[in-house]
């Protein structure tokens, strides 16, 4: 059995642990999920099983480390039960740390950017194997110094099996803008983005979350109705606006460790990606989103589902978990 324990307190993290699941699953694995939050079980891919753990607290924060003791000591406590052979851990270091005390192979994702900080450095140090959902060579500095134990798979995305079919082109080009599930973020940039761009000639703008649009769970069919992408630089998020393989502009958001700058950074490379910060201004970036339109109309740029290397990452990082050292002996980490 392999365990997957994964944050998901928002939405990214899970949306990437569930393709991977799946292929773990079409691979013949028996596969648990361990989840601290809100859980659809009309998701779950087929065949896997669920772990709920618990969760007392009303109020918890996006960020990983923001999550119950309790829920912590529930999944080691069904670690050291069931014994899986092998645990992939998307989430917070602390996790990371604890499932590998109890002798367990872990499987660690890493994320973009550079940390020092030690609960990081830990985790880099405890894993047998980390997890990079980037195309190799994305993240140079972040894979440095992590002596040779990280696996660049490619962009994750949900959407990678969804069928590529485009609609008819309309003749009002549409950007579509995957905006926040819930009410976090700069709503107020992002109108005047919006109010800037449809002043260009932007003529249709689609909102996906946000207080001025409707938030979709599946936003695929919007996906595929889009000229432009307009997105955070989230993972996830990207991942998924890759699949739909049309002009993007990235604005990141603001992170403690500044993984979607990392991102973002990285995203500046690759032709089909246009990349700007929120101090730019609004202006700049409606501009971006029109000149993005242009060149999609002129057949001048498609997106970066290829470079971003999106197609097969799941079954990728399904073999790197599969191939996980499964030899340790259950005894505490000595490092």
């Amino acid at each position: 059995m392999i365990g997957v324990y994964v944050h998901n307190r928002g939405r990214g993290h899970l949306n990437r642990v569930l393709p991977v699941v799946a292929a773990l699953r079409d691979s013949g694995e028996a596969v648990t999920m361990l989840l601290a939050g809100p859980f659809d079980e009309r998701t779950r891919p087929r065949g896997s099983s669920v772990v709920h753990l618990p969760a007392t607290r009303e109020e918890v924060g996006p960020e990983p480390d923001d999550i119950d003791l309790s829920a912590r000591r529930a999944a080691v406590t069904w670690i050291d039960r069931m014994r899986p052979r092998t645990v992939w851990v998307d989430g917070p270091p602390a996790m990371s740390l604890a499932a590998r005390m109890t002798g367990t192979p872990v499987v660690s994702t890493l994320p973009p950017g550079l940390r020092d900080d030690e609960p990081h450095v830990l985790r880099c140090r405890a894993a047998e194997t980390l997890l990079a959902a980037w195309p190799p060579g994305a993240h140079p500095t972040t894979v440095a110094g992590t002596r040779g134990r990280v696996r660049e798979v490619g962009g994750i995305s949900r959407f990678e099996r969804r069928g590529r079919e485009r609609t008819p082109r309309r003749r009002r080009p549409r950007v579509v803008h995957l905006n926040s599930a819930g009410p976090s973020g700069d709503h107020r940039f992002w109108r005047a983005v919006r109010s800037t761009a449809q002043r260009l000639g932007v003529a249709e703008w689609v909102e996906v979350g946000g207080p001025d649009g409707v938030w979709r769970e599946d936003p695929w069919d919007e996906l595929t109705s889009a000229d432009v992408v307009v997105t955070c630089a989230g993972q996830a998020s990207v991942a998924d606006a890759a699949c739909c393989d049309v002009p993007m502009v990235v604005v990141p958001r603001r992170h403690e460790y500044g993984e979607q700058d990392a991102t973002a950074g990285a995203l500046g490379a690759h032709e089909g990606a246009v990349v700007l910060r929120y101090g730019d201004g609004p202006t700049a970036v409606a501009h971006a989103v029109c000149d993005q339109v242009t060149r999609s109309l002129d057949q001048a740029s498609g997106g970066i589902r290829d470079s971003w290397g999106v197609d097969g990452a799941a079954s990728r990082a399904a073999e790197v978990i599969r191939s996980a050292t499964t030899t340790t002996t259950r005894t505490a980490v000595s490092r």
